[in-house]
């Protein structure tokens, strides 16, 4: 495939859709993974132009998927230039009360994801000699904790720390290594936690931009870090919130 490939993870909806289709209105070749079938196979069907991705189903934190998704994206394209590991979700759980099966899933989904398919695309990238981009999302809980969440801003944590660690790693090789910390974003996940519109309000009173991110915002900066003008950034983390976190309220 002469086209530029990019494998996108949790790609069937929010912010990894939105990835997926800015790349392919890009001339990007998008390669979408989620574990969510119907949502995926919708997704490319009526928001894709024919001939432009190819799609896998599976969990993203169990390794024989990752695997087998990886590998059939390499058979049917013969390229991977790009990795953005998208897939993540949150449950609010209190601290005192969360189980230990809550926090094995949160890191599952939100940092073991990262790394098995980060290292999965970088071993490949490294046996053929190509000069990649992986993105990692991660979010502003990283840095900004509140209640009920201690599993998933661990996770986040370690995705900003894992990136980081990638990016050293595989500097020698000249793959680029890069975080995006999303904020508060329009996506299906923020409506349902908000749980209604003055919930959703209250939340957008608190960026100093005093609006919700888009997904396609977020997605524009995951382009820059996979593109060519972005090749001397690695190790960033960068925030894509509003400024939510750098004003307190």
């Amino acid at each position: 495939m002469e086209q530029q490939v990019a494998i996108i993870t949790g790609a069937a909806a929010g912010i990894g859709k939105a990835v997926a289709q800015l790349l392919v209105e890009k001339g990007w070749f998008a390669f979408l993974f989620d574990q969510n079938k119907d949502l995926l196979s919708r997704a490319v069907q009526e928001d894709f132009p024919v001939g432009s991705t190819e799609y896998y189903c599976g969990n993203a934190a169990k390794k024989a998927n990752v695997e087998a998704a990886f590998n059939t994206c390499v058979k049917q394209t013969g390229r991977v230039d790009a990795l953005v590991s998208v897939v993540g979700s949150m449950e609010k759980v209190r601290f005192l009360d969360l189980s230990e099966e809550q926090w094995d899933q949160s890191i599952a989904v939100n940092l073991k994801s990262t790394f098995l398919w980060g290292q999965m695309a970088a071993n490949w990238m490294v046996d053929h000699h190509v000069n990649g981009s992986i993105v990692n999302i991660g979010c502003m809980r990283a840095s900004l904790v509140s209640h009920d969440m201690a599993a998933y801003v661990a996770a986040k944590g370690g995705v900003r720390s894992l990136t980081k660690a990638m990016a050293v790693e595989l500097s020698s090789y000249d793959i680029n290594v890069n975080a995006v910390e999303p904020g508060r974003t329009m996506t299906e996940l923020l409506v349902n936690h908000a749980k209604n519109e003055s919930g959703l309000n209250m939340r957008q009173d608190m960026i100093p931009l005093k609006r919700f991110a888009q997904p396609r915002e977020i997605a524009q900066t995951v382009a820059f870090l996979i593109s060519k003008e972005a090749k001397y950034i690695t190790g960033a983390v960068i925030p894509v919130d509003g400024g939510y976190t750098i004003e307190k309220k």
